[in-house]
């Protein structure tokens, strides 16, 4: 079953959300996993948020997709 969840896209495509900076921050903080503000990192603040909120009720799979090579494009945003 796939879900798709809209609601954390932020302003659109390539415009960082601040859940996805503070996921970002977080995976690389705790797990050494650099995601993108793009795509990943705001899949993960969608995922943190839902696992916070108790809304999962199936085990759950994130495919990091890459993205790496974003995050020089986005560093101003990143820089903490």
């Amino acid at each position: 079953m796939v879900t798709v969840l809209g609601d954390y896209q932020g302003g659109g495509y390539g415009v960082p959300t601040r859940a996805g900076l503070d996921a970002i921050a977080l995976l690389a903080r705790t797990e050494g996993l650099l995601l993108d503000p793009v795509y990943t990192g705001k899949a993960m603040a969608a995922l943190i948020d839902r696992a916070r909120l108790r809304q999962l009720r199936q085990p759950v799979i994130f495919l990091h997709s890459g993205g790496v090579p974003a995050l020089f494009a986005y560093a101003e945003e990143l820089t903490l």
